[in-house]
C-alpha cells in the first residue's frame, strides 16, 4: 500500500501545475457554460409546461413534460462529454509521466480532444455514459452536500433522508453505482490507450481486474479518505480564518452576518478543489494499478514514440489544442462576468431566493422607525428595512408607524395635527433606553440618503385619506434620489399602489393583506404582495408566481415559521429578527460562542 501510495503521488507530481491548470480552465468553462445552458432550458421548459416559477406543487408535472425531458437529455449528453475530455486530459497527463516528462498545456488539451473525438469516431457511446457514472463514484461526498445545499433539491434530500425507504434507495443506488464502477474501472485506459472499441474494452479491464479488485478497490477507498480528510482541514481553515477576521474587524450581530454570508462561498470553493483533487487523485490511482496489472509500458500507447514529442503530437496540434483551450478560458470568463452582473438565471428558475426585511428597522435593538433601527438593520445584514411614513401638517413626510405618537415618545397627539417643528422636539427613544435617549421621528428624506446603496427600503404608505398627496410627493422623492431600484412602495390603500404607478411604472408596488381573498393579484398595480404568514399556502405562492409576482410575508419571528415560509419559496420575510432570519434561511450555525472566544484570544 505504501509503495502505490508513493507511486500514485509521483504520477501527479510531475505534471501537477499543468494539470491543475487545465483542469480548473476546463471546469470553469464547460462548468459555467452547463449552468448557464441549464438557466436557458429550463426556463424553455417551464414557459412549455404553462409556468412561469417552479415550486414544490408544480416540481414534478414541469418537469415530466416533453420539452423538460428533451432538455434534460441534451444536459445529460453534453454534462457527459465534458466529463470524458477531463478524463481523457487526465490520462493524457499520466501517459506523458510514464515517460517521466512533462505536457505543455497544449499537448493536454490536443491529447484530450483528440482522444474524445477518436472515442466518438469508434462509436463508444457507452464511454460517454460510463465517465458520467465515474464521476458520480469519485464525488459522490461532494455531490451529496452538493444537493443538499441547492433548492429545491435539498428539500427532496432531505425527505429521502428522513425515511428509510429514502435511505435504502442511496444505498442501493451507491451499490448500483459500485456494482458498474469495480468491473469497469479500467475500462477508459483500455480504449483510449489500447484504442479498442468498448465491448472489447470492457472485457479486457474484466480480466486485467480479475482477482484483484477487492486490493484496488481498497486502495481507491483509502485515497479518497485522504482526500477528504484534506478537505475537512482545508475547510476547517479557512473558515477559522474568516471568523477571525469577523471577529478582528467586525462587532456583535455584524460579525456573525458576516461570517454566515462567507460560510456558504468558503464550502463551495471546498467542494470545487475538492471534486477537482479527487478525480485526478483517483485516476492517478488507476493510472498506476493499470501499469501493474497490464505492465509497466501498457500506458504507453502504442501510438506514441519512445521519443519525439510528448505523446506524438505534432507542434500543430499542441497550439490547436491550446487555442481551443484559450477559447474555453475566454468564454468562462465572459460567462463569470455575466454571472456577476446578471446571475445565474438559474435561480430565477427556481424557488426565487427568500430575502430578510428588517420590520421598521432592527426593532428589538433600536427604537422602531429611526436612524439607529436602520443601522441596526444594515449590521445584521438584512436585505430591506421596512418603515412607514405619512405627513405633518405643514407637508413634511415624516417616519412613523403610528397615527398618534403616543405610544412612542409619551405625547398624546395625532402626528398629522403636528408641525415638523413641533415633531422634531419628540424623543422616541428614551422609551428603549437611555442610550437612545433624544432620539428623533427622521424625515423620510433623512431615510433616503442614510440607505443609500447600503440596504433597501420597503416603505409604506399609512392610510391617511383621500386628499392627501402622500403617493405622488413620496413617489418623487424616491425618483428624484434616483433610488427606483433601491426602494419599493407598499400600502392598505390599493388606491395609493394606482397613484404611484401614475407617477412611474418602474417603482415596484407590494399590497399588504392581513388575508387572502378573491382574485386580487390580476391588478397590474401591483408588483407584489404583503400578506400575513398564517394565510400564505404554497398554492397561494404557486399562483403568484405563474402571474409574476412576488409574495413578502409578515410579521415572522418563529425560527419555525421563517423555514417554513423559505420552504414555501416566499420571496421576502418581514421580521423582527433579522439575524435569526439569516441563520435559518442560510442554514448556517451561527458560531457565536466560538466568535466569544476568537475575540478573548485575539484581543
Amino acid at each position: 500500500m505504501k509503495g502505490f501510495f508513493r507511486e500514485t503521488f509521483h504520477t501527479i507530481r510531475l505534471n501537477l501545475l499543468r494539470l491543475a491548470a487545465f483542469s480548473i480552465c476546463w471546469r470553469l468553462a464547460a462548468g459555467l457554460g452547463l449552468w448557464k445552458l441549464t438557466g436557458l432550458l429550463l426556463r424553455f421548459s417551464l414557459r412549455s409546461a404553462g409556468y412561469s416559477y417552479l415550486t414544490m406543487s408544480n416540481l414534478f408535472p414541469a418537469l415530466v413534460n416533453p420539452a423538460a425531458v428533451l432538455s434534460a437529455i441534451l444536459l445529460v449528453v453534453l454534462l457527459a462529454a465534458a466529463m470524458t475530455v477531463e478524463l481523457a486530459a487526465l490520462i493524457t497527463i499520466y501517459q506523458a509521466a510514464s515517460y517521466s516528462r512533462k505536457a505543455g498545456l497544449g499537448a493536454i488539451a490536443a491529447g484530450a480532444f483528440f482522444k474524445t473525438w477518436e472515442q466518438m469516431g469508434r462509436r463508444n457511446w457507452r464511454l460517454f455514459l460510463l465517465a458520467l457514472a465515474s464521476y458520480l463514484m469519485m464525488n459522490c461526498y461532494v455531490l451529496l452536500r452538493v444537493f443538499t445545499r441547492i433548492r429545491p433539491i435539498n428539500f427532496v434530500m432531505e425527505e429521502l433522508l428522513n425515511i428509510a425507504a429514502g435511505r435504502l434507495f442511496l444505498v442501493l443506488l451507491v451499490a448500483g453505482l459500485a456494482l458498474v464502477g469495480v468491473p469497469t474501472m479500467m475500462v477508459f485506459f483500455t480504449c483510449m490507450v489500447e484504442q479498442k472499441n468498448f465491448r472489447d474494452g470492457l472485457r479486457r479491464s474484466r480480466s486485467l481486474i480479475k482477482g484483484k479488485w477487492p486490493g484496488a478497490v481498497l486502495r481507491l477507498f483509502a485515497l479518497n479518505g485522504i482526500v477528504l480528510l484534506g478537505m475537512a482541514v482545508l475547510h476547517v481553515v479557512l473558515y477559522l480564518g474568516a471568523a477571525a477576521v469577523a471577529a478582528l474587524f467586525e462587532e456583535g450581530y455584524r460579525a456573525t452576518a458576516v461570517l454566515l454570508a462567507v460560510s456558504g462561498r468558503i464550502e463551495a470553493v471546498v467542494l470545487f478543489l475538492g471534486s477537482t483533487i479527487a478525480t485526478a487523485v483517483d485516476f492517478g490511482g488507476l493510472t498506476v494499478m493499470y501499469g501493474r496489472f497490464a505492465g509497466k509500458d501498457a500506458v504507453r500507447s502504442t501510438a506514441v514514440p519512445a521519443s519525439g514529442p510528448v505523446l506524438g503530437l505534432s507542434e500543430r496540434g499542441r497550439r490547436r489544442g491550446l487555442a481551443i483551450l484559450a477559447a474555453g478560458v475566454a468564454l468562462s470568463g465572459l460567462l463569470t462576468a455575466d454571472l456577476i452582473w446578471n446571475g445565474s438565471g438559474l435561480e430565477a428558475a427556481l424557488l426565487a431566493d427568500t430575502e430578510i426585511t428588517a420590520h421598521r428597522g432592527s426593532s428589538r435593538r433600536a427604537p422602531e422607525n429611526t436612524l439607529p433601527a436602520l443601522e441596526a438593520a444594515i449590521e445584521e445584514m438584512a436585505d430591506f428595512c421596512e418603515i412607514d411614513v405619512q405627513t405633518t401638517s405643514d407637508g413634511v413626510i415624516v417616519v412613523c408607524h403610528d397615527l398618534n405618537v403616543k405610544r412612542v415618545s409619551g405625547v398624546n397627539r395625532r402626528l398629522g395635527k403636528m408641525t415638523w417643528d413641533e415633531v422634531q422636539k419628540l424623543d422616541v427613544g428614551s422609551f428603549m433606553g437611555q442610550e437612545f435617549a433624544g432620539v428623533g421621528i427622521p424625515a423620510l428624506e433623512e431615510m433616503l440618503e442614510a440607505a443609500r446603496g447600503r440596504i433597501r427600503l420597503n416603505i409604506e404608505l399609512k392610510n391617511i385619506g383621500d386628499e392627501t398627496d402622500l403617493p405622488e410627493r413620496t413617489a418623487a422623492m424616491i425618483l428624484d434620489c434616483g433610488m427606483q431600484e433601491q426602494c419599493v412602495i407598499t400600502s392598505v390603500k390599493l388606491s395609493y399602489l394606482e397613484r404611484v404607478k401614475n407617477v412611474s411604472q418602474d417603482l415596484k408596488t407590494g399590497y399588504i393583506l392581513p388575508a387572502a381573498y378573491g382574485n386580487y393579484y390580476d391588478n397590474p398595480a401591483l408588483d407584489f404582495i404583503s400578506i400575513r404568514s398564517s394565510f400564505v399556502t404554497p398554492r397561494l405562492v404557486e399562483r403568484l408566481h405563474e402571474r409574476g409576482k412576488g409574495v413578502h410575508v409578515w410579521t415572522v419571528n418563529q425560527s419555525s415559521e421563517m423555514e417554513q415560509m423559505h420552504l414555501m419559496g416566499v420571496d421576502n420575510i418581514i421580521t423582527d429578527a433579522p439575524a435569526r432570519a439569516r441563520e435559518v434561511i442560510y442554514g448556517e450555525d451561527t458560531a457565536a460562542g466560538l466568535m466569544e472566544y476568537l475575540r478573548l484570544v485575539l484581543r
